[in-house]
């Protein structure tokens, strides 16, 4: 039989029988007291599973397996050692833990090294994952580190909703939710120094705004103004802005959008006087306005001569009225008519030009309707 003891050495020696006697009283006092002592057994007389009872640290620790150093199993100052029992796997006492590090966890899979708890610092609790610290417990909340999401899963944990800081900021922020719901179609929108609040979405369209579209392609939320009939309940919105203005529809179920489609929009002239006796939303065909063409012809007519060669003047003839000759009657005498103004008529005409509308230069676009 071997026991330990400090004072007498292993196995017991043969001796006289006062001396085995004290050897075995010895060691008996020993294994009673679990090698109670405030030091740690030599490796001397230490054996592999031995007991010791450490009263430096009020533990009660076992020798491992390859007699290297002890383990510590329990507190001798707590019930059950401060483990919970077999039968039961609740805790009956606190359970002390080192405060670890993340690269020396206090808690942690007997299987994994890199994931677990400790605590940095008093009053705090660290988790760590794959060997790097995640999240952050405190007496000032929850922080999560490296910009990883906070995740709510919904009811069938298929899918989350993940709420995640940005790359950078410049300094802290605490956004503090308002304390009361909002009403429906409310944003929440914030104070400048965090504190948030529900308040009405502006409407950056309203409806019953109009548009040029530079595509075919309709928008959502708008219409195209093509004079269709559409639904005044699928349409509610747009139907208490504009109503029947621009047509009635079936006259109970539908209404009209405005039919934009060829023409040109003009203000409306609401009482200035440029426009007058227009109604908001009629329309009006084309119209040049009443204007005078001049037109000026000049013809000119400087008068011309009638010249009168050879002719005869007999003796008995008496002297020609208005030809400017002499009166001795020679033969071959030339005279000259004197000018007059001839009567000419002149007429102008202004031909037609144009096409079958008065525009300006223009691009086909497509008009939308906000509904």
């Amino acid at each position: 039989m071997s026991f330990v003891n400090e004072t007498k050495s292993t196995p017991i020696q043969n001796d006289t029988g006062a001396n085995v006697r004290a050897d075995i009283n010895s060691n008996m006092a020993a294994i009673y007291s679990l090698n109670a002592s405030s030091s740690e057994p030599s490796a001397a007389n230490s054996v592999a599973r031995m007991i010791w009872a450490d009263e430096a640290n009020d533990e009660l620790k076992i020798r491992n397996s390859n007699n290297t150093s002890f383990i510590t199993i329990g507190s001798l100052d707590e019930t059950n050692l401060g483990l919970a029992t077999k039968a039961s796997p609740t805790f009956t006492g606190n359970v002390g833990v080192p405060a670890g590090t993340v690269s020396s966890l206090s808690i942690r899979r007997s299987d994994d090294t890199n994931t677990g708890i400790f605590f940095s610092a008093a009053d705090t609790l660290d988790i760590a994952t794959g060997g790097t610290r995640r999240a952050h417990f405190d007496s000032n909340g929850i922080t999560i580190r490296d910009r990883k999401a906070l995740r709510l899963r919904d009811t069938s944990n298929s899918n989350f909703v993940a709420i995640q800081a940005p790359s950078n900021v410049s300094s802290d922020i605490t956004l503090t939710l308002p304390n009361s719901d909002g009403d429906n179609g409310d944003v929440l929108q914030s104070d400048g120094s965090g504190n948030l609040s529900f308040a009405a979405l502006p409407q950056a369209v309203p409806t019953g705004s109009v548009h040029l579209m530079a595509t075919t392609t309709v928008p959502s939320g708008y219409v195209k103004c093509n004079g269709a009939a559409i639904s005044r309940t699928t349409y509610s919105d747009l139907f208490a802005i504009i109503g029947t203005t621009h047509g009635e529809g079936d006259g109970s179920s539908t209404f009209n959008v405005p039919d934009l489609r060829g023409e040109f929009v003009r203000g409306w002239d609401d009482s200035r006087g440029v426009d007058s006796g227009r109604s908001f939303g009629s329309s009006q065909t084309d119209q040049n306005k009443s204007h005078n063409h001049t037109a000026t012809s000049t013809v000119t007519d400087p008068g011309h001569f009638h010249t009168t060669e050879n002719f005869v003047v007999r003796s008995n003839y008496q002297e020609p009225r208005n030809l400017g000759v002499g009166t001795d009657g020679n033969a071959n005498t030339t005279g000259n008519t004197n000018s007059k103004t001839t009567g000419i008529t002149v007429s102008t005409t202004i031909a037609n030009d144009g096409a079958t509308d008065a525009r300006p230069r223009n691009i086909a676009m497509m008009y939308v309707i906000k509904t």
